[in-house]
């Protein structure tokens, strides 16, 4: 039985689906997976192509898996699959189908609310043996009109028992620049994953201890009843990253995409890091929360492998912390995990979020306080402040602020707003503390004033010409143990992801403001 897998993610990380395909090929099930980064309805031989592979596989059933900002490709493709292909069921499963089920049923005949391991065993189980869909767990679906939301799975609590990926899955192709379908290979997987596929992307633990307002976590929390983080064994992680690495030679990094990776005990952590300095000895990346950061657990990590590590301030307001997102982690947390990272030399990526329309003026002035504290260098990862549907702020935005709620199905969440306290949170990251005053001097003034403006465009003019740049470098020349050597060597793998990050800062969708 076939069944088709399709993405339309601009990379080829979606980790997700590549579990999922894996699973029903681990059942006996011929599963293709199909990447379509630069899907376009409306180019006749994107369609032309998209059609003849899916006579070709001929599927019986098909699932695409997005996130909101996938929506409208999703939507797209759905309704000309759904024009051509009519007798193949087409689900959709993923984090927004999950929390907006009733908008994607418009057009999907299933949706998967939750994990979908066990949901696409039933789904392909039933179709193959010709029995009814709706009894199974986990299934959205129209009856009469009306949505139908079948029981939940309960979470799985054995990740064991999900069968690992390859680094370049098997049956997956892609649809590349010339719109031609193709087998996805070493030469291709080079030229379209991230980095040039020299990471390999890897959950050791699901679930966050954490339920921010604003973060789609929140919405699933709900959904579950729980918050409980679930973790692989030691063994089980190591046992798939020995196949890659041995697989595949060219993997340089590993990349830890848990939502927060120390979110563990110490002798779990211990236990894994001296296996993996023993067995896999790459240099890893992994993302935590302040409140879990320790000397003891960075120290651990350190020895083991670790050159990056992601940490998320997202306000250097107690108040906006508490209050707005209900985090747990504050700001002497946040500067006391930066300090311990600054002691160990490792790059660091840290998280900030703008366009929070609760925050006021003395919110942001304390967010540009914290970060002038922040020990430097590091690589700032800034977000514009996306109200998703299904969490708590969106329901909250939507009582109190209304007008502020972009469409969050179009908004890229890297693109903020250029306005003056905006401009000076971000200039606080990469000039000094001193200067940075000055400029907040300024502006309480005469934020309209000549003067003001005239020494914010300077600043900013100087930031992305010399001090944006030298910072960036920096941070990779700290990832590199210090070597200039191997720094200048790895440049080239971060030019399209990183460049591409530091020039969008130019988006032409989010109009600059000086006042």
């Amino acid at each position: 039985m076939n069944i088709l897998l399709i993405s339309v993610q601009k990379d080829l990380d979606i980790v997700g689906l590549k579990y999922l395909h894996y699973y029903l090929l681990k059942n006996g099930y011929n599963s293709r997976l199909l990447h379509l980064p630069n899907f376009n309805l409306n180019d006749n031989n994107t369609v032309e192509n998209i059609d003849k592979f899916v006579r070709e596989i001929n599927p019986m059933l098909i699932g695409i898996s997005l996130m909101s900002i996938e929506y409208y490709n999703a939507r797209a493709l759905t309704m000309y699959l759904k024009s051509n292909f009519k007798s193949i069921p087409v689900i959709w499963g993923g984090i927004h189908p999950t929390v907006c089920p009733e908008m994607c049923l418009d057009y999907a005949d299933y949706i998967c609310i939750g994990e979908g391991e066990r949901t696409i065993i039933d789904l392909a189980k039933a179709i193959k043996n010709n029995e009814n869909l709706k009894t199974i767990n986990n299934l959205c679906y129209l009856e009469n009109g009306q949505v139908e939301k079948n029981e939940l799975y309960p979470l799985i609590e054995d990740l064991n028992e999900i069968p690992s990926y390859d680094h370049i899955p098997v049956n997956s192709f892609i649809q590349g620049e010339n719109k031609r379908i193709v087998p996805i290979g070493k030469k291709v997987f080079k030229k379209y994953a991230r980095y040039k596929g020299t990471v390999y992307d890897i959950m050791s633990s699901r679930g966050c201890p954490f339920s921010c307002t604003y973060c789609c976590n929140n919405s699933i929390d709900k959904l579950y009843q729980t918050k409980k983080v679930r973790r692989r064994s030691v063994e089980n992680l190591i046992f798939e990253l020995e196949k890659a690495i041995n697989d595949n030679p060219g993997i340089e990094y590993i990349n830890f995409q848990d939502d927060c990776f120390l979110a563990c005990n110490d002798e779990y952590l211990k236990k894994f890091c001296e296996i993996y300095k023993e067995k896999i000895n790459k240099p890893f990346i992994a993302a935590v929360i302040p409140i879990y950061v320790t000397r003891n657990k960075i120290k651990y990590i350190k020895d083991a492998g670790l050159a990056w590590i992601s940490l998320g301030l997202q306000s250097g307001s107690d108040r906006v912390c508490k209050e707005i997102y209900k985090r747990k982690s504050l700001k002497a947390d946040f500067l006391k995990a930066a300090g311990i990272i600054k002691d160990f030399n490792i790059a660091a990526i840290y998280d900030i979020i703008l366009d929070n329309p609760f925050e006021n003026e003395e919110d942001k002035f304390e967010t540009i306080q914290t970060l002038i504290e922040t020990p430097k260098p590091f690589y700032p990862q800034i977000f514009s402040l996306s109200l998703y549907f299904g969490t708590e702020l969106y329901e909250r935005a939507k009582k109190e602020y209304p007008e502020k709620i972009e469409d969050y199905l179009k908004k890229d969440n890297l693109l903020y707003h250029k306005n003056a306290l905006n401009n000076i949170i971000v200039l606080s990251i990469f000039l000094s503390g001193k200067f940075i005053n000055k400029i907040i001097y300024l502006y309480k003034q005469n934020q309209k004033g000549i003067r003001f403006k005239a020494v914010l465009f300077v600043a900013r003019l100087l930031s992305l010409v010399i001090f944006e740049p030298l910072t960036y470098f920096k941070v990779i020349k700290l990832s590199q143990s210090g070597s200039y050597r191997r720094t200048l060597a790895v440049l080239p793998n971060y030019f399209k992801e990183g460049f591409m990050r530091y020039f969008k800062q130019f988006g032409a969708n989010k109009k600059y403001e000086f006042s």
